[in-house]
């Protein structure tokens, strides 16, 4: 069956790996590692897909109060209008002090939009994931590397620190005091977080292949992939993909024509 549906590639290929008896044990697990790179790829995507609902869940509690702000000072704005028109003051002046007045409240009140804090929060992760590139690339081979440890282990306890965070808040809500649901924020502060700390690892990335330890990985595993097992692997791997992809066309195709 992997020959056939591998006949795609190369003659040569084909003939120096024909089937044998070390199939039965790569081709389960060449299957295994298929499936967890699936599976990976879409916890990935649902890890993604959830931060952005959060993050913007976050922005909404974020402008909740600058809209009783907006409201407010719509309220005072006016009030003041009011009483500008009952001073004695000439109507050039009058005139004056509704332009001005109107004027810094128009600016102020777009600066508290829901836009307006959106951009300015992209802006703000931005310049921080540009600071994370500047630093990280006058650091040290070793730096680095420590850097890009400490940014795999940040990844899955700030993802467990933000959940149980939102979890015991949510789970206690009846007996905590209501303050301290503002604690919601910061826990989606502490899981976006990860998109700086993603942010380092190509970031020190250039420095860290540097180190003697890194250089030493890479000829051993230079030396691994010229094994033949190796390299059977790699082509039983490639053979699955394929043929996961023609079931795919395959099926897809049925559906259109249906």
């Amino acid at each position: 069956m992997i020959n056939h549906l591998g006949s795609g590639a190369p003659a040569a290929a084909q003939d120096q790996f024909r089937t044998g008896i070390d199939d039965t044990i790569i081709l389960p697990l060449v299957l295994m590692a298929f499936v967890a790179k699936t599976l990976c790829q879409a916890a990935l995507a649902l890890v993604l897909f959830a931060s952005n609902v959060v993050f913007t869940l976050f922005l909404r509690v974020l402008i909740s109060p600058l809209l009783v702000a907006a409201v407010a000072g719509d309220g005072m704005t006016w009030l003041i209008s009011r009483l500008a028109g009952r001073l004695p003051l000439p109507a050039a002046k009058r005139d004056a002090w509704h332009d001005l007045v109107d004027r810094r409240w128009s600016g102020l009140r777009q600066r508290m939009s829901h836009k307006a804090v959106a951009t300015a929060a992209q802006s703000a992760v931005q310049g921080g994931i540009s600071w994370v590139f500047q630093k990280c690339g006058a650091l040290s081979p070793r730096a680095a590397l420590l850097v890009i440890a400490g940014a795999m282990l940040w990844l899955p306890l700030s993802a467990a620190i933000s959940i149980g965070m939102h979890a015991l808040l949510l789970a206690n809500a009846a007996s905590l005091p209501a303050w301290m649901q503002f604690l919601h924020p910061v826990a989606t502060v502490i899981a976006k977080s990860k998109v700086l700390v993603l942010a380092a690892c190509p970031a020190a990335w250039p420095q860290a292949k540097k180190h003697a330890c890194v250089q030493a990985a890479f000829r051993r595993t230079q030396r691994i992939a010229t094994l033949r097992s190796i390299r059977k692997t790699a082509h039983r791997y490639r053979q699955t993909k394929q043929a996961f992809a023609q079931v795919g066309d395959i099926g897809g195709g049925s559906r259109s024509v249906h």
